[in-house]
């Protein structure tokens, strides 16, 4: 299990990669070689030879002019042996009259060197022939069997410019092939020595690459155990932008755990507060063998006032829940925010005269989005009744202008304020600045919340100032709807009306 785990690893497919490259390169490179080094080979060998039978051509003239038959014999029967080769004197005719082997003497050499001096008045000529071998070793001129590459060359023998012969040698190019064979057996060693030798050093090196995808899936597996857990980052290659992404990603499953709990202990208290209030107000009647009427409705009071609160706490549960699974898609439209926010404060009044605080709205032209009005009357109610809840006397004011290509609503009040250090939590699920006054007002700490999604959702943002003591303020921005319509005009005259 162990070795199929480390042979399927990624150290050994990087080894295996690295390795097939590198052959492929190197073979590449060795028949590159080996073509190149036998292509110089046969050229500096065929650029000699043909010197070499030019040469002899010159110097067997005299004795055919001569017809000194031994004497040519013996000259070229040693030249070949200097040579290397064979050698063959022949007629104008391309008849053999001399052969350094004696297998062909006074056959017609039908060979196309011999045509282009004899006949195409070349002086020279050479070309390639695949030839067998006869006996003792001896290249011969009869077609056996092709196993061996030749060369041929001619030359033509001149008398006072008149052609009287030619002179063929031939010679073969084993030994050339056998040149490069050994050279190639050389490089195919020390290529060989050379892919070994990278593939210890790349599975050696190989693991400065894995080493954080080790760590990264070490890391994954404490992760399913607890949380908390941090790879450390080093460099600012691609395996470090990995890492920090999955620090990031760990510390958002870490605070959605922490959002989790909370959300669940609290959930878990504003559902058994009001629940141990009822069944403690019922205790008390419930046990009471003569219970007072007045009492008795004061009780009754006091439950119907926890069933409204548990009521709303369920309600405002089953919204955050139903945002957090976008079951409820926006029905867009063309909404007037500034209407939305007077018909807010309209029904708000009450309650700012039941507490002597004033409400004004301040909306001095028209003022439209894309959204659902619904959700924007929570998101403009939700703050104005917040804002009321804390604030004892004084003012809150609701304004709302048009600021860029955004609708900037902002309501403002001269609250208790908020403190500092709670400010980046007000939006939090169940935060309350002051849990007992939240809870004496009724508040369930989902307001805000709710109203942060809602204005999320229209594509604003929402943002608070706060000093304890002198109010805070709410600013929200959602984006304008773009040009006014014939229908909005006649609104604004509506309006002026």
């Amino acid at each position: 299990m162990r070795s199929k785990r480390v042979f399927g690893s990624i150290r050994a497919r990087m080894v295996a990669i690295y390795l097939l490259v590198t052959l492929i390169a190197l073979l590449a490179i060795s028949f590159i070689v080996s073509m190149l080094v036998e292509s110089f080979l046969v050229t500096q060998r065929t650029q000699t030879q043909l010197e070499e039978t030019t040469r002899l051509a010159l110097e067997i003239a005299p004795d055919m002019d001569a017809a000194n038959t031994g004497g040519l014999y013996e000259l070229i029967v040693r030249r070949a042996q200097e040579m290397g080769g064979r050698l063959l004197v022949m007629d104008a005719d391309a008849v053999v009259q001399l052969d350094s082997a004696s297998y062909q003497t006074g056959f017609r050499l039908p060979y196309r060197e011999v045509r282009d001096v004899l006949i195409g008045g070349k002086e020279a000529s050479f070309g390639f022939h695949k030839i067998g071998r006869g006996e003792g070793g001896e290249a011969a001129w009869g077609f056996v069997d092709d196993s061996v590459w030749a060369v041929y060359y001619a030359a033509p023998v001149t008398v006072d410019g008149v052609y009287v012969g030619a002179v063929v040698f031939s010679a073969l190019l084993q030994d050339v092939e056998d040149s490069v064979s050994e050279i190639i057996r050389q490089i195919t060693i020390a290529f060989a020595l050379i892919a070994v030798t990278m593939s210890i050093l790349t599975f050696a090196l190989s693991r400065v690459v894995t080493k954080p995808i080790v760590e990264l899936t070490g890391a994954i597996r404490r992760m399913g155990r607890q949380t908390g857990v941090r790879v450390d980052i080093t460099g600012s290659d691609e395996m470090a932008e990995l890492g920090e992404a999955f620090n990031r990603m760990s510390e958002q499953i870490e605070a959605h755990d922490r959002i989790r709990d909370e959300f669940v202990s609290n959930a878990s208290h504003e559902l058994k507060t009001p629940l141990a209030t009822m069944k403690l107000l019922s205790e008390s009647i419930l046990y009471d063998q003569n219970p007072d009427p007045a009492l008795m409705k004061e009780f009754f009071g006091d439950v119907n006032h926890e069933v409204d609160r548990l009521s709303r706490v369920i309600s405002d549960l089953l919204r955050m829940v139903k945002f957090d699974q976008s079951e409820e898609p926006l029905a867009l439209g063309r909404v007037r925010l500034d209407r939305i926010a007077r018909e807010a404060a309209e029904r708000l009044r009450p309650m700012a005269h039941k507490k002597n605080v004033g409400l004004a709205v301040s909306a001095p032209e028209p003022v439209a989005v894309m959204g659902e009005a619904s959700r924007l009357d929570q998101v403009v109610t939700n703050l104005v009744e917040n804002a009321l809840k804390y604030t004892d006397r004084g003012s809150v004011r609701v304004s709302l202008a048009r600021d860029g290509e955004d609708a900037l609503l902002e309501v403002r009040d001269t609250g208790i304020g908020i403190p500092e250090e709670a400010i980046p939590h007000v939006f939090e699920r169940f935060y309350r600045v002051d849990k007992a006054r939240s809870r004496e007002t009724g508040g369930t700490g989902l307001g805000l919340a709710i109203v942060e999604k809602i204005v999320a959702l229209h594509g604003g943002d929402i943002k608070v100032e706060s000093e304890p003591g002198r109010g805070s303020a709410f600013f929200v921005r959602i984006p304008l709807a773009g040009e006014e319509d014939e229908a909005d005009e006649e609104i604004e005259a509506d309006d002026a009306d």
